[in-house]
């Protein structure tokens, strides 16, 4: 239809069909029970040929005198030959999948001043939308999927006077091409809750949640130790702060690629020479892994002996770096997994996490980490805990290897039992790839491997100091092979990441490789000897 035959037509109203009618186009309808005097749009249950438009909805009112105050759920989903739409200003609520899979639409909604609500996935997928969305201020709830892979989406914005209470899991999901700007929450006052997973793929250059929100979450936080128990410690040493990370492990080999056994290892680690990297790379602190992929800490524990012997060793590597490193000023924090993740079946049966005693397993891993930690006393500065998907069926990865039922891993106690020789140490329980929280008992985010994350301040969405651990060379993250693995970033690269995100309150960590003497990658630490690592904020 040309624009000149396009002016010359009106709707049609069937009242007692209940259809709407504007040449080909049908849409049928029906009286509005959530908003008096009002028509809900049902379903366009007929459309032209080819390519077309829902432009004509704003006339409805002017031809019928029928005021559309709803789109109804699946308006028109899944239609792959719609390329553009114009909502009435008369529109107070948007169904869920209103817009579904409308793949070709090449505008962002216009949403009218007035709407109230949008449904779960209303507008999924409308990855050819190009443009600025703006959210209306009388939105409460932006709800799961709604905007998911409308990847063309050039930023995310609220209104002044957003009354937004909540958003929901993947609500913004690869709205990549908002990745150049900036999401501001700031007019969210009423903003309680972002899901962890809200925003996966976006990542902006920057997000801005506000003082409001960021004292909502502070005191949400107290309101859940308030419950827990949990004793929070301040993160202000770990602000904008700039560390190393290692997995050095039973599975780590020397630069032959050969593995003695890991006692003779432990007791042959270079301790001073280890400390001396550190330094000329201008850490701040380490994080060292007690455990990995095999339960077999480079340190005696108690609790772990009386599940299975040969697993601990004499000297107690953990607390002679941990003392090492204090002396120059440089703190430590504790990697620790529980080793429950298919690598180590002999280890999975004697705690009891495949062998049916799942009470008996969380039990122990609480006993093994307050040994280690009682063992490490005030050197040990913070905990990073790991695998959390093996032990929780909240994960967004893979499932736990074996059905938990009913069965409740004791994340807060853990972290409690890290604390035990150390009421000041902070903890992070790896978020497996979003934001998920396992549990509020946790001072800092895990951030693993996030190249892209936006600057956003100190803290997260969740509450949480920020921090992103990042590999600098070998992204399987232990040594096992002959060479260390080359550099993945140049000076200016690594340089300009790292400086920026210290700027902003984040702390960044950077993972290097290392093989089983304890030497740390010559070319890595001097490249972070040579570079401007920026200053704490």
């Amino acid at each position: 239809m040309s624009d000149n035959e396009a002016k010359n037509v009106k709707w049609i109203c069937d009242a007692n069909a209940g259809l709407l009618k504007y040449a080909e186009l049908v849409i049928s309808y029906e009286e509005d029970k959530n908003y008096s005097g009002g028509i809900v749009l049902k379903k366009v249950v007929n459309y032209p040929t080819g390519e077309w438009s829902l432009n004509s909805l704003v006339q409805i009112e002017t031809d019928t005198g029928l005021v559309s105050t709803t789109l109804g759920p699946a308006f028109v989903a899944f239609n792959k030959t719609l390329v553009s739409y114009d909502l009435p200003k008369t529109i107070r609520k948007i169904g869920a999948a209103a817009f579904f899979f409308c793949t070709k639409v090449v505008n962002p909604p216009n949403f009218p001043a007035e709407l109230d609500s949008i449904g779960a996935a209303a507008f999924y997928y409308n990855q050819s939308a190009n443009g600025a969305l703006i959210i209306p201020p009388r939105v409460k709830v932006i709800e799961k999927d709604t905007f998911g892979w409308c990847a063309n989406l050039k930023s995310i914005a609220f209104a002044e006077g957003s009354q937004l209470e909540r958003i929901e899991a993947r609500a913004f999901r690869r709205c990549t091409g908002a990745r150049s700007g900036a999401v501001d929450f700031s007019p969210c006052t009423e903003l309680f809750h972002i899901d962890g997973q809200a925003f996966m793929n976006v990542e902006p250059e920057r997000v801005y949640f506000g003082d409001i929100y960021n004292k909502r979450k502070a005191q949400q936080l107290a309101e859940a130790d308030a419950i827990t128990g949990y004793p929070r410690a301040s993160t202000d040493w770990l602000a904008g702060a700039f560390g190393i990370g290692v997995h050095w492990t039973t599975w780590s080999t020397d630069l032959n690629g050969e593995r003695n056994s890991f006692d003779e290892a432990v007791d042959a680690f270079d301790i001073p020479r280890f400390v001396a990297q550190l330094k000329q790379a201008k850490a701040d602190y380490i994080i060292f892994t007690s455990s990995w992929a095999e339960q077999h800490p480079p340190a005696p524990c108690h609790a772990l002996d009386k599940i299975i012997s040969g697993r601990t060793t004499k000297r107690n590597l953990l607390l002679e770096i941990a003392q090492a490193l204090d002396a120059e000023g440089i703190r430590t924090i504790l990697y620790y997994n529980h080793g429950c993740n298919s690598e180590d079946p002999e280890w999975m049966k004697a705690v009891g996490y495949t062998d049916n005693r799942l009470e008996d397993f969380g039990k122990n891993i609480v006993s093994i980490v307050r040994d280690l930690s009682l063992s490490c006393g005030k050197y040990v500065s913070g905990w990073w805990f790991d695998s959390s998907v093996s032990v929780s069926n909240a994960g967004v990865r893979s499932p736990a290897i074996v059905k938990l039922g009913d069965f409740k891993y004791p994340f807060d106690e853990v972290s409690k039992a890290a604390k035990a020789g150390n009421k000041d140490a902070i903890v992070s329980v790896n978020s497996q790839g979003g934001s998920i929280m396992f549990t509020t008992c946790q001072e800092y985010y895990s951030g693993e491997e996030l190249i892209y994350f936006p600057l956003c301040g100190r803290t997260n969405a969740q509450g949480m100091q920020m921090h992103i651990w990042l590999t600098m060379d070998n992204k399987n993250w232990v040594h096992m092979g002959k060479e260390y693995s080359p550099l993945r970033f140049n000076d200016d690269e690594l340089s300009r990441f790292v400086s920026r995100h210290r700027a902003d309150g984040c702390a960044i960590t950077l993972n290097v490789d290392i093989d089983r003497s304890g030497q740390l990658n010559p070319e890595a630490i001097e490249q972070l000897a040579r570079i401007n690592l920026g200053d704490k904020k």
